[in-house]
């Protein structure tokens, strides 16, 4: 940090009576690939159940690992997505915004996701393998066994101004290893299987996540300022990602009349309010440092500024 300084107070020496520019590097939160913004949002996962206990079983699982993998990905704690069971009524139209909303409401969530009962195929099991170093007599075999399956997800946030209903659907075929002494019947393979399904919902659960997880993206900020220690203390702040302490100072520098030094504390006090996720109240600032004196910066900023509303 020492030599950041440095390097900053040399280049404000060189233009005493202007704002210098300084980079700030981090790493910004996108959107998931599959469109959805779950940060700071509360999220809830309701899975639909029917007669067939080999689709219930599974899509349970699948429920399970999704709320679990958008919970580490989010850092929103475990348990801190609902998961919520539902009978399936015949006639049941599930995807409509109506019944999604419903569900927002019973679940008190920002995001409800609904998984779909899960059409499942016949398990295929293949032919037993040895395994190379077995635990016991009786593992010294495994068969992987295939389940194909559909699935349909439907996703609702009524923070979202649009107010799109998402549909996701996609089938794939979840493998499920079986050990054995490697004389037990297909059969027998197959009922062991079906004690697995729900971890094979598990898993497939984590992976449908993985199109909900947020997008990391390096990106650059500038951030304007003058000869001063309150200046360049803002800065190391800024630079430490401290933003609310930078704000602090920024805030302390409001008070002037000088309307290009008014402007760049305002500027900045808008950086910071984005970075803490505040787009509203960034805009807000962004109006203000333009009103005073609009800096060469402004216009890259409200752009971002934009496409996060």
């Amino acid at each position: 940090m020492k030599k950041i300084l440095t390097v900053i107070a040399a280049a404000a020496l060189m233009t005493a009576c202007g704002p210098s520019r300084h980079s700030v590097h981090v790493e910004m939160r996108h959107p998931s690939k599959a469109g959805v913004d779950l940060a700071g949002k509360t999220v809830s996962v309701v899975y639909l159940e029917n007669d067939n206990q080999t689709a219930s079983a599974f899509v349970e699982g699948m429920a399970d690992g999704f709320a679990y993998a958008l919970e580490q990905d989010y850092a929103t704690g475990e348990g801190s997505v609902g998961i919520y069971r539902m009978r399936q009524s015949p006639g049941g139209i599930y995807s409509s915004k109506d019944s999604l909303v419903n569900l927002l409401i019973d679940t008190d969530a920002d995001v409800v996701f609904l998984f779909d009962t899960v059409a499942v195929g016949t398990m295929s099991p293949g032919g037993p393998a040895a395994v190379a170093s077995p635990s016991s007599a009786d593992s010294s075999y495994v068969s992987a066994v295939n389940l194909p399956f559909k699935m349909k997800l439907y996703c609702f946030d009524a923070m979202d101004k649009n107010e799109k209903v998402y549909n996701f659907s996609g089938s794939s075929v979840a493998v499920m290893d079986v050990y054995s002494d490697g004389k037990q019947s297909l059969k027998t393979i197959v009922d062991k299987a079906s004690g697995v399904v729900p971890q094979a919902g598990w898993e497939s659960g984590m992976t449908v996540a993985d199109s909900f997880k947020s997008q990391w993206k390096h990106e650059q900020y500038s951030i304007v300022y003058f000869d001063g220690s309150k200046w360049y203390d803002a800065l190391a702040y800024a630079e430490n990602y401290d933003w609310k302490a930078a704000m602090d100072i920024w805030i302390g520098l409001l008070d002037t009349n000088d309307m290009l030094r008014r402007s760049c504390a305002e500027y900045n006090l808008s950086v910071a309010c984005y970075m803490l996720g505040d787009y509203d109240l960034a805009e807000k600032w962004l109006d203000r440092s333009d009103a005073d004196n609009q800096l060469p910066v402004s216009d890259a900023m409200r752009k971002r500024i934009n496409s996060r509303k």
